[in-house]
């Protein structure tokens, strides 16, 4: 069952501003700008989802959630599974192996809602695998052998190219079902290789792509401009400047004269990466180091143009205080509609006794806390994650 706290309050009519005007995000000015941030002063309502627990739907802890008005869909690398919005399971959608139908790896999963339609990029064969909401496998696609492809509405997808080589011509392509391609972000810098060896690193922190405003939008990351598709073009939405934290293009490890693996760990170090997403008018900005993986978030308004750097009570780099329940302190993993946020939490460390100290501790009102703890109660430490949901303002 899942189980929600709600806190109302007055919203102020918002401003219009023009969504269509290209804006710079200026990181190190960001960075000046410390602030505690509540997660009341944010969001009204927070729900906390419990996803069911047996052996058909064990999550791996690489899993990754998709959200619909109806259902939860999960990334389970080698399948996918489907629960409904209060958590209950429902079934699983393909399976192991390379077969009609069936899934080895899954590198990227998309979800189109308005065809009841899940598409699957494996990460062995040059096609697309489409399956229905019931299951069903319905067909597949040739594509290009690119890094990451999403699909969107109309038959169409994004395709994302890492740029490892050194002669890719574009970092984003946007294609439609035939092949063609309708626009292109071009790969400015290229770089010859007679080594013969290309390797790269991949972040978790990482994510590409997110949805919002009725549009996907997009970026690398050695390159902070966000694209987002209209129509058939790909336009440049908006800029994260890093300033000094930027790494050097020639300091890709992917570049043979940068030194390769063997030096990268030290010409990376103080430079950054980042990630982000929006909803309601704000960017959710996560940025790390490339070998520190302390996370420094950030919420920009962009109506205002104006950033905060999170701290913790600690005066560290932290997330958003739970100050409607007492429980987690809450970084959006990603967003579940344009107004509605989530991030998964493992039972073990919802049932940590620092965490439940922090909770009892908090001075939230008792009938607040009190359906939070009575979850936690239910849930054995190896249960599959709970995923803590916000609605904000």
């Amino acid at each position: 069952m899942a189980l929600s706290c709600n806190r109302v309050a007055e919203q102020a009519e918002e401003p219009e501003y023009d969504r269509d005007k290209f804006f710079v995000v200026d990181y190190e000015s960001i960075l000046n700008n410390k602030s505690l941030v509540s997660l009341s002063e944010l969001a009204d309502n927070i729900e906390y989802i419990p996803l069911e627990t047996n052996k058909q739907c064990l999550l791996r802890s690489t899993a990754k959630y998709y959200f619909t008005d109806e259902f939860i869909f999960v990334n389970n690398i080698e399948y996918i599974l489907q629960f409904d919005r209060t958590g209950k399971f429902i079934k699983q959608i393909g399976k192991p192996g390379r077969g009609p139908g069936e899934i080895g790896l899954i590198r990227m999963l998309s979800v189109l809602d308005d065809q009841k339609q899940l598409v699957v990029q494996t990460n062995w064969a040059r096609k697309l695998y489409f399956f229905s909401y019931n299951s069903d496998f319905l067909n597949s696609v040739k594509v290009a052998d690119v890094w990451k492809i999403k699909a969107i509405k109309d038959d169409r997808f994004v395709y994302f190219d890492y740029c490892a080589n050194g002669f890719e011509d574009y970092m984003f392509a946007l294609v439609n079902m035939a092949g063609d391609t309708l626009d292109v972000v071009n790969n400015h810098y290229k770089w010859d290789n007679t080594t013969g060896f290309v390797g790269t690193i991949t972040y978790h922190l990482f994510a590409p792509f997110y949805f919002c405003n009725n549009t996907i939008s997009f970026k690398s990351r050695h390159n902070d401009t966000i694209y987002n598709v209209v129509g058939d073009s790909i336009r440049p939405e908006y800029l994260v400047d890093l300033g000094r934290y930027k790494l050097p293009q020639e300091y890709r490890v992917e570049v043979p004269t940068s030194g390769g693996f063997g030096e990268f760990a030290q010409k990376s170090k103080g430079y950054r990466f980042c990630s982000v997403f929006e909803a309601r008018e704000s960017l959710f900005i996560s940025s790390s180091e490339y070998q520190d993986e302390t996370q420094y978030n950030m919420i920009y308004d962009r109506r205002s143009g104006e950033g905060k750097l999170l701290l913790g009570k600690d005066n560290w780099p932290g997330s958003i205080i739970n100050d409607i329940d007492g429980g987690p302190d809450f970084w959006p993993k990603g967003s579940v509609n344009d107004s509605t946020l989530y991030m998964p939490i493992l039972p073990l460390d919802l049932k940590k006794k620092e965490l439940q100290d922090k909770i009892k501790n908090s001075g939230v009102e008792t009938h607040n806390v009190a359906p939070l703890i009575q979850m936690i109660d239910s849930l054995d430490e190896n249960d599959n994650p709970v995923l803590m949901v916000v609605n904000l303002k």
